[in-house]
């Protein structure tokens, strides 16, 4: 795609240890200008290759589109923002599924089932069941791996928790934010929530062109347990907001509602993230914060081989939901294989011109 690699990238949901964590409402922001694009059909139906027209339509605007991925598929677009907020469309259909709360005031549904025919989809109808279910059944097998997992790596945290001089990260966190940010602001930031990485079909898959768009200067914390990372990024998240910065949080996929892994404040070029053994990302720091500085050394070796062996176990089970996830991927493209045929690609061009015509 024209001007892929200077457009921001993320997830907006995750297969987490409780289900598909979904963080779409973030794109379902009314405006009194907004318009948003409900995208409904099933696969191969061409609703990815309709959000990378829009994407491309944007970006010769001048509007910095976010691309937002899916996590099932790496390189199938579930969503598409502009910069300013006010113009998004998405994939509205299961496991992210989104109906209209303004329909045709701020929400349009896009119905891709009209550009199908229903006989050619009827006439493989068991096929395409079957396929339904495989694909869900893998789905939830790879979920029950990453809930055992999670299970390791929060005993991981635990056992290194207990090692932290907590009061001593906070210090580092609230000194390092003075510098960087500098301002007391009565307006409180808002705050925008995204996923950098996820376990997919290609693994612990992480977007690293976007810290390098959004950023001039990253700090990284190198944090193996995760319980420094846990504080420290709490507390910057909590500072930026404070001091009125508008931010980007982002969630660790294994723990969305209890761990913050990233924070960016794009008005500083700044980024704060973290790294691990499960994190290999090509990202040049500013400066690395080692999280064993924060560490009492003798109580952590006291922990240290339980430690080791929750991250290698946790990194086991995360292997095998990434082969559930590339089965799922390839039951997936079959299905995609029995819909198109049905499909109608005039009609589709036809829906997709109506869009672009409202850029």
């Amino acid at each position: 795609m024209q001007g892929f690699e200077k457009m921001p990238c993320w997830f907006l949901g995750a297969n987490a240890p409780r289900g598909y964590y979904s963080k779409f409402d973030q794109l379902f922001q009314k405006s009194p200008d907004g318009r948003c694009f409900l995208l409904k059909g099933g696969p191969g139906t061409g609703k990815s290759t309709m959000l990378k027209k829009i994407a491309e339509a944007l970006s010769e605007k001048g509007l910095e589109p976010e691309l937002i991925f899916c996590s099932a598929d790496t390189e199938s677009l579930d969503a598409v923002l502009s910069s300013d907020g006010n113009f998004s469309a998405a994939d509205a259909t299961l496991p992210h599924a989104a109906e209209p709360k303004y329909p045709g005031v701020y929400e349009t549904t896009v119905d891709l089932c009209s550009c199908w025919d229903e006989e050619i989809l009827r006439q493989n109808g068991g096929k395409i069941v079957s396929l339904f279910d495989k694909n869900r059944r893998l789905h939830e097998e790879a979920r029950r791996y990453i809930s055992a997992a999670a299970s390791l790596l929060d005993e991981a945290a635990r056992l290194g928790m207990d090692s932290v001089f907590q009061e001593k990260v906070e210090k580092t966190a609230l000194r390092l934010c003075a510098r960087e940010l500098g301002r007391k602001s009565r307006r409180k930031g808002t705050e925008k929530q995204r996923f950098l990485s996820a376990v997919t079909d290609k693994g612990a898959f992480f977007f690293s062109g976007t810290p390098k768009i959004l950023c001039e200067r990253i700090y990284l914390i190198d944090d193996d347990p995760g319980a420094v990372s846990r504080i420290f990024m709490s507390t910057v998240r909590k500072c930026a907001l404070e001091s009125g910065f508008d931010i980007i949080t982002c969630r660790c996929p294994i723990f969305p509602s209890e761990k913050i892994e990233h924070v960016f404040i794009p008005e500083l070029k700044l980024g704060f993230m973290t790294a691990n053994r499960r994190h290999k990302f090509e990202v040049k720091p500013y400066r690395i914060i080692h999280s064993r500085r924060f560490t009492d050394r003798n109580r952590f070796a006291k922990n240290k081989i339980r430690i080791k062996f929750a991250l290698r176990s946790a990194k086991n089970l995360i292997d095998e939901a990434v082969l559930c996830m590339k089965e799922a991927k390839a039951v997936h493209d079959e299905l995609e294989s029995c819909y198109i045929p049905a499909m109608d690609f005039s009609k589709v061009e036809e829906k997709t011109a109506k869009i672009l015509d409202l850029i």
